[in-house]
């Protein structure tokens, strides 16, 4: 569910999959977190995908090709957060934990006030108490494209990571505390908190759309190498 603060629900009618594209809408809708009535209610909605206990990877390059909304409050996200697998025997949050080797990955985070052309990069980890430790910049800045689609994309090595957009790469974070633990993918509306809380409802729903995301992994880490090694 959504962060405190945050003002978004996540419904699952909010991502709709057509045309080729993962469209993600963010409106003024109350109700249930994930329509269960057990669970918190929030006043706007908004839909997140994510593969977790799914599809995680460790190193290699990622990217999507997106259009972001434009409606004030709204903070469209691409990121990353750890996974240890289920073989680990931890339970989901021991599994997602940011410490011991682990990161969040923050590959696109825009909050539409910005206006057009200016992404958030970040990294997270140690936690998000009194231990968090971070690095990144919200002036990571692009031009315009003929359609309004960016491509986001990052490099993940071993001590290294670098960001492009639009094929163009924009950020270097070079420490050996790189993430070394596998990670899942993310996206997600998010509306109030860092985004602001001055929504303009006027120009709600807007969407976040995603016409593709992939990702690369060099030969020799993919699974059957390691088999045909065997």
């Amino acid at each position: 569910g959504p962060q405190p603060g945050q003002l978004q629900r996540y419904a699952p009618e909010n991502v709709i999959i057509a045309d080729g594209l993962a469209t993600f809408k963010a409106e003024k809708r109350f109700g249930h977190e994930n329509n269960d009535p057990s669970r918190p209610t929030r006043e706007f909605t908004s839909g997140l995908i994510q593969s977790y206990d799914k599809w995680a990877q460790l190193y290699g390059y990622f990217e999507a090709r997106v259009k972001l909304p434009t409606a004030r409050g709204l903070w469209p996200a691409f990121w990353m957060m750890p996974d240890r697998g289920a073989a680990s025997g931890l339970d989901q949050w021991r599994r997602r934990n940011t410490g011991k080797g682990a990161m969040e990955i923050d590959i696109l985070e825009h909050l539409t006030e910005w206006g057009p052309g200016r992404n958030n990069i970040a990294l997270h980890w140690d936690g998000y108490g009194d231990d968090h430790k971070g690095w990144g910049t919200s002036h990571i800045y692009f031009g315009p494209t003929p359609d309004g689609w960016h491509n986001f994309g990052l490099l993940w090595e071993p001590g290294k990571f670098t960001w492009y957009i639009d094929g163009k790469a924009v950020a270097v974070f070079e420490n050996d505390r790189v993430s070394n633990v596998p990670s899942y993918l993310k996206f997600n509306i998010q509306i109030g908190g860092w985004a602001t809380k001055d929504v303009d409802l006027a120009k709600l729903p807007d969407t976040f759309q995603v016409d593709y995301v992939r990702a690369w992994q060099l030969k020799d880490r993919l699974p059957q190498a390691d088999e045909k090694k065997n």
